[in-house]
């Protein structure tokens, strides 16, 4: 027997799904009772995307009976345009991080400038999408002159762990940040007001113009948390039933904004640049040597000793390197708790512009002493 095409409604009661926190947890013949009647009191305006939505799908059906396919199904043509997406994304990305810390720079402000330092833990990965489930959040402001001015953290509970994957929960639990899962996780359990703390809290910006204006906030993470930090976010934002608000954080490299800042300062000196590129600044932080600094993780990662992994000490960390890497050339006294952990004992010196080309960890203008 043919399979069925695919059709408005349809996409409506899929659409209506993904983004209902109720939706989800009804069959399809459920879901198709509910939105009847929506779909009935929809005009055709309203209705229009979806009939878009359908005739594209039923497009690629077509489409699809001709085309080249991979493994799994998907057509080659497909994943080309989706690569080519992101490297558009990255390029938009990177122009984006030039522009904000080149305004900040024209307008005199690039050591009161303010950024976002965002890291989220995770209980699993669903296997048939890049979904995470949250187990905890953790932000911070930095600049450069005040250093960490102030952070938020709070571990999350869902509520029950994805279907089938409680066991790959467990071993990543048991492997990194140690969490008890759901349904005895700690932290939060009301997702919708814990996304709406989060985005109120990154939301106060020093940056009045970009407040006037309603301008997205942009956080940064490390590459490797990126895809994490957009799914959690995401699944914040659906299982609060505000998903509308999830556009409103854009997540963006920390690695290459480090890259553009220690460039900008160091030409601001008049020191030469050239040598410094995006695999120089990976490295510092791959490096990582505030990794075991005590007194910068929560409580309950202490306790158990998996501080390197607890989302609070991550984003201080980050802000602890830059500060250590990038005040000296500007002449910003390290100040404890804001440019380094409280027990390090620094001395900080200003020295000739020529001297901050030495970028290891015996650094005289690092700021720090026993690294």
């Amino acid at each position: 027997m043919a399979q069925n095409k695919p059709n408005a409604f349809m996409a409506f009661v899929a659409d209506w799904r993904a983004c209902n926190r109720f939706g989800r947890g009804l069959s399809t013949s459920e879901a198709v009772a509910k939105c009847e009647p929506i779909w009935e009191g929809m005009s055709d305006r309203e209705r229009g995307p979806y009939k878009s939505k359908a005739k594209d799908s039923n497009v690629l059906e077509r489409e699809s009976k001709t085309e080249r396919l991979n493994c799994p199904g998907v057509a080659i043509s497909k994943m080309q345009v989706e690569k080519n997406e992101a490297i558009d994304a990255e390029l938009q990305m990177k122009r984006n991080i030039k522009r904000i810390v080149l305004k900040a720079t024209n307008s005199m402000k690039l050591e009161e400038k303010e950024f976002l330092f965002v890291s989220f833990n995770y209980f699993t990965k669903a296997l048939n999408g890049d979904v995470y489930q949250p187990a905890e959040l953790s932000a911070c402001r930095f600049s450069l002159k005040g250093g960490i001015s102030s952070n938020y953290s709070t571990m999350i509970n869902p509520g029950h762990i994805i279907f089938g994957q409680t066991s790959d929960a467990q071993d990543h639990s048991r492997t990194t940040h140690k969490l008890p899962l759901p349904p005895n996780a700690m932290g939060e359990k009301n997702l919708g007001n814990l996304y709406s703390d989060t985005l109120k809290w990154l939301s106060a910006s020093n940056d009045e113009e970009d407040e006037q204006h309603d301008h997205p906030v942009i956080v940064y993470t490390t590459p490797e948390l990126m895809p994490v930090v957009k799914s959690c976010f995401r699944y914040l934002a659906c299982e609060g039933d505000t998903d509308k608000h999830a556009e409103k954080i854009m997540v963006y490299d920390i690695c290459y904004l480090f890259l553009t800042l220690k460039k900008t300062v160091l030409d601001l000196v008049g020191v030469p640049s050239d040598h410094m590129n995006i695999h120089v600044t990976n490295s510092f932080f791959r490096r990582d040597f505030f990794e075991f600094s005590s007194g910068i993780a929560c409580d309950y990662h202490e306790e158990v000793d998996r501080t390197k992994y607890c989302t609070k000490s991550m984003v201080l960390r980050w802000g602890y390197m830059i500060s250590h890497y990038i005040c000296g050339d500007l002449a910003i006294p390290l100040q404890p708790r804001k440019h380094v952990p409280i027990e390090v004992k620094h001395s900080y010196t200003v020295t000739p512009g020529d001297s901050s080309l030495a970028l290891d960890g015996t650094s005289t203008d690092s700021g720090c002493s026993g690294y």
